[in-house]
């Protein structure tokens, strides 16, 4: 029951609301009337807009594109499409096409003219990138001070002088750019060429200055280190060398200058040999052929010789023995004998000679060792500056191979810029292909009217039912009993039925016709409007 209730009162609701719209009928039809109008106007004053495209293939997968990369040659024919594209918008490409327009060169009556149509052009043009290399150029316009033919062909015009350049491939601003590259590199190689130049001259002048630091094997603290050992080395050599001096000064002390022997066996005298000495070797030499004979100890003549032989060996110890006695009283008295002589002692001599090559080499040495001392002590002083410009060199060392990398790098990508620009030049580089010719429009892209009449009807009558609503809200009337109670706190006893005469009859159904007619009316107007927009479209074309 509460729900039935409730629905009840909602339509109760409804149909108040409806009553007393339609109450206020004819504010309703006036205000969907003027609301209509106007804005049928509006769009009716509204320009055709005519669009004109074009469609172009670009294969940049050629033989020579190909051919280039398998020479190591970075042929980026998609930059090139790029620049194109962005060139194609540039004032100077469009002051060209409005120059080239009839119809937008007389709209470009001074500058002012002038730029607001290069503005229109540049909002109006694009250029769309599609699937695989497809590309669409477009151009829409709407300009109203132009009739819609010469809308039509001013947007085919258009797209045609934009295809024109996109076919032209490098335009004047991509190929300024293009030198203007090249004329960069160029600029920058002769500059870090003339920077590598003077860094060059500034290492050698630098090494010239320091070459006591710089020449020779190895580091100038290296050759410290070594002048250093050598100087230690010498050092070591004198201290030897003293030692072996004092050892032989010692040494000689016990050793007399000459020597007294017996005249006979003086080394290297020439004097004759001792006759006893004699006959024992002839013996000798008898006592052997004999044994080589065969003869044995037993024999008689082997015995001979033999006691021969022994009888004067030691008659020659006698004699030697005497001759000792005789030196040694010789000696001791200090006088001379027949039987000796006093000669160098040999000894001595050689003694004598090693200290005095001892002595010259300490005094080499000695020398040696102050020059080395010198050397070092030069050395310690200078060593000094040795990080001051083992820095210096470090750091032109390394401005010059930072100089060095960038002009090598300057002058590779040289070289791959002309074969670059000498690839992309050619026209077997990338294919270029019209896959559809801009032509005149026949009927216009836009805008909508029909949609905009449509629209403005469903917004007229919305409008009116609204200015109905809110008249019929101002001044309220009830219409049924349920009102009359929630309205006004008194009993509702019942209700009476109006009864309608024929007069008020016949002047509610004028109403209704007047009321049909003037909306019967507004849809003929509607319909009109429309059919001058489809029909008016075509003829204008």
């Amino acid at each position: 029951m509460a729900v039935q209730s409730g629905l009840h009162d909602i339509f109760q609701q409804i149909k108040t609301i409806a009553y007393g719209i339609w109450r206020k009928k004819w504010y309703m039809l006036v205000t969907t009337w003027l609301v209509s109008l106007l804005g049928w106007a509006l769009v009716s004053t509204m320009p055709y807009k005519y669009e004109a495209s074009a469609q172009v293939f670009v294969d940049t997968e050629t033989v020579l594109r190909a051919s280039a990369e398998r020479m190591g040659i970075n042929v980026d024919l998609s930059r090139k499409v790029d620049i194109v594209r962005r060139t194609l918008v540039t004032r100077p490409n469009l002051e060209k096409i409005i120059r080239r327009s009839d119809y937008l060169d007389r709209l470009a009556k001074d500058d002012k003219e002038l730029d607001s149509l290069v503005a229109s052009l540049q909002r109006d043009i694009r250029i769309i990138s599609l699937e695989e290399g497809m590309f669409r150029i477009q151009f829409e316009i709407d300009d109203d001070r132009l009739s819609d033919r010469q809308r039509a062909e001013v947007a085919r015009r258009v797209v045609a002088n934009l295809l024109s350049f996109f076919l032209e491939g490098n335009s004047a601003e991509g190929a300024q750019k293009s030198e203007s590259a090249i004329e960069f590199i160029n600029q920058r190689i002769q500059e870090y060429g003339k920077m590598l130049s003077d860094a060059e001259t500034r290492h050698a002048k630098f090494q010239q200055d320091n070459i006591e630091y710089l020449g020779g094997q190895g580091s100038f603290l290296g050759r410290l280190d070594t002048a250093k050992a050598e100087l230690r080395k010498t050092r070591n050599a004198i201290a030897e060398a003293q030692v072996t001096l004092q050892t032989l000064e010692t040494n000689i002390k016990n050793v007399p200058p000459t020597i007294r022997e017996a005249r006979s066996s003086r080394s290297g005298g020439g004097g004759d040999k001792d006759p006893l000495q004699e006959r024992i070797a002839d013996l000798q030499k008898k006592y052997d052929s004999l044994k080589t004979l065969g003869l044995k100890d037993r024999h008689p003549d082997v015995i001979n010789v033999s006691r021969q032989i022994e009888a004067l060996q030691a008659e020659l110890k006698d004699k030697q023995d005497a001759l000792a006695q005789e030196l040694a009283d010789s000696a001791e008295a200090g006088r001379s004998s027949n039987l000796t002589t006093e000669t160098p002692n040999r000894l001595y001599e050689q003694l004598m000679l090693q200290i005095i090559e001892t002595k010259t080499s300490v005094e080499t040495l000695k020398q040696r060792e102050n020059d080395q001392r010198n050397v070092v002590a030069e050395m310690e002083e200078k060593a000094k500056r040795v990080p001051e410009i083992e820095a210096e060199e470090s750091r032109l060392n390394r401005d010059y191979k930072t100089i060095q990398r960038q002009y090598k790098e300057f002058v590779e990508q040289k070289q791959q810029l002309d074969l670059q620009a000498d690839v992309e030049a050619t026209d077997e580089a990338m294919s270029l292909r019209v896959v559809e010719e801009p032509i005149v429009p026949q009927a216009p892209s836009g805008p909508n009217r029909l949609l905009f009449f449509t629209a403005v009807l469903v917004g007229g009558i919305f409008a009116g039912l609204g200015v109905a609503l809110v008249l019929s809200q101002l001044r309220p009337v009830v219409i049924t009993v349920e009102q009359l109670r929630s309205h006004f706190d008194m009993p509702v006893l019942g209700n009476v039925t109006r009864t309608i005469s024929e007069q008020e009859h016949r002047q509610r159904s004028v109403e209704l016709l007047a009321f049909a007619g003037g909306t019967l009316l507004l849809m003929l107007i509607f319909v009109a409007f429309l059919a001058f927009d489809i029909f008016g479209g075509l003829s204008a074309t």
